[in-house]
């Protein structure tokens, strides 16, 4: 590797080139007997016995003789370079990407803009192409940790000792979809998450620490700490010379006191996030409770039916709204419709039975997050379905009616008969009675919980 960087010393900058390749160590016989050598090697200027950096001109003379870019008069920065890289099973492609994923999950808080602009700006190229280099906010996997590093208000500290050890932030979310990529699964980021990412004020990724998993399997928490500058020298001395992991037992005295808090704490928020709560994140995939709803149906009034809900008999009323084709976040609500093997007409004319197929799901639909209802249309003849998604107010009080003036809304983004392609529009004109299972797709509103309501008319051009 070589490593071509300018830097501020004092008042002045000073521009730095060294190279260094780490091998396998070895052993030499001489006259004094024998020596044993690391393995790791370096070029540059011998001074003292030790080899240290080219400076100035010189640095810059051999980086361009590299093909080293050379940097701008008065910018700082650095350039590294893997010369003639062993990529084992990986294709060029595929390792220039295992690099670029390396960059964004390890120096990720570099990336994120500071009063307008990021600390350090990073690219790749390969052969003289360039290499995309993905926001952090643009990585599925990772961008719970910036919704959680922009939320490090919770101090972590030391009481009797009478120390700030540091600031936690932490987010609850709806998984993201598919595995991360490989350099993260090294680090230990599985298909779910529910770990802190460990970093010192410098904002380099230290750990991503594991904690018990979240209890609903499509959720997830993640959560940031940095420490304090006031005790950096604490976890800086409990890093070992691969800075990746505070081994708190190297410590001793009120350091290791200190550490093992911080960690302690740590822990400890993890496992009450870990614990049953509302889910909600910034790409508004919310969390519908009718799982709750059937939970809590057997205590209502009503008789158990096909679909995912009680179907209500006639003359009766679910709780929260009235009878007919609706199921609610907060409570139950009836599949009623016309009269059928379990139950009366208890839905007002026109209205058709609606047979719910599970709970909504999450999904992710050309790249954007959603929540998908299924269900089924059991009786013959033309229908006209419509899908009524709404905002879910809190402590089971209804749905929200009247929006604040510029406030997102959950919408209907289309339709999807079994595994086919979803077809947009608002309602679905179709026909029932063929056991065809159809999804209502709907994107939530951000930072909502979210109700999914279908409506099912007779009528119709069978479209």
């Amino acid at each position: 590797m070589i490593v071509h960087t300018r830097c501020r010393v004092d008042d002045r900058l000073e521009t730095r080139l060294i190279g260094w390749a780490v091998h396998e160590s070895y052993t030499v016989e001489g006259d004094d007997g024998a020596k044993t050598f690391t393995g790791r090697h370096f070029w540059g200027r011998v001074r003292r016995g030790y080899v240290e950096p080219l400076l100035g001109d010189e640095a810059d003379e051999v980086a361009g003789s590299l093909g080293l870019n050379s940097l701008p008069d008065g910018d700082t920065g650095t350039s590294v370079a893997i010369l003639d890289p062993v990529f084992g099973e990986r294709d060029d492609a595929e390792a220039m990407r295992w690099i670029v994923d390396a960059m964004v999950w390890n120096l990720w808080p570099k990336m994120l803009p500071e009063g307008g602009d990021a600390p350090m700006r990073f690219s790749a190229h390969h052969e003289g192409l360039a290499v995309p280099v993905p926001r952090p906010s643009e990585v599925p996997h990772l961008r719970p940790f910036v919704w959680a590093y922009d939320d490090m208000t919770r101090l972590v500290e030391h009481k009797s000792m009478g120390r700030v050890l540091g600031r936690l932030g932490m987010r609850k979310f709806i998984s993201p979809q598919g595995r991360p990529p490989r350099v993260a699964q090294e680090a230990g980021i599985g298909d779910r998450l529910h770990h802190t990412c460990l970093m010192r004020p410098v904002d380099l990724v230290v750990k991503y620490l594991e904690g018990p998993p979240f209890f609903e399997e499509s959720g997830g928490y993640a959560a940031v700490f940095r420490a304090d500058a006031a005790v950096d020298r604490v976890f800086a001395a409990a890093e070992p010379a691969s800075h990746d992991a505070w081994l708190v037992d190297k410590l001793s005295g009120d350091d290791q006191r200190l550490a093992k808090h911080a960690l302690r704490k740590i822990n400890d928020a993890m496992k009450e996030a870990s614990g049953p709560a509302r889910v909600a994140n910034e790409a508004g995939e919310g969390v519908s409770l009718a799982g709750m709803s059937r939970l809590m149906a057997g205590l209502m009034a009503g008789t158990a039916g096909e679909g995912a809900e009680a179907v209500f008999a006639a003359d009766t009323t679910p709780p929260g709204g009235s009878s007919g084709t609706g199921r609610g976040s907060g409570g139950p609500a009836g599949a009623g419709g016309s009269p059928g093997p379990r139950g009366g007409s208890g839905v007002p004319p026109g209205r058709r039975r609606v047979l719910y197929d599970g709970a909504p799901e999450h999904d992710v639909v050309d790249g954007e997050a959603v929540i998908v209802q299924r269900f089924i249309l059991p009786d013959a003849g033309s229908y006209v379905v419509h899908g009524r998604p709404a905002v879910a107010l809190g402590d089971g009080r209804g749905v929200e009616t009247e929006p604040p003036i510029g406030a997102s809304i959950p919408t209907v983004l289309g339709w999807r008969a079994g595994s086919g392609p979803v077809t947009d529009g608002s309602s679905l004109h179709t026909v029932g009675g063929d056991g065809t299972v159809w999804s209502l797709v709907v994107r939530p509103a951000p930072d909502t919980m979210t109700e999914v309501t279908v409506v099912a008319e007779a009528g119709g051009d069978d479209r």
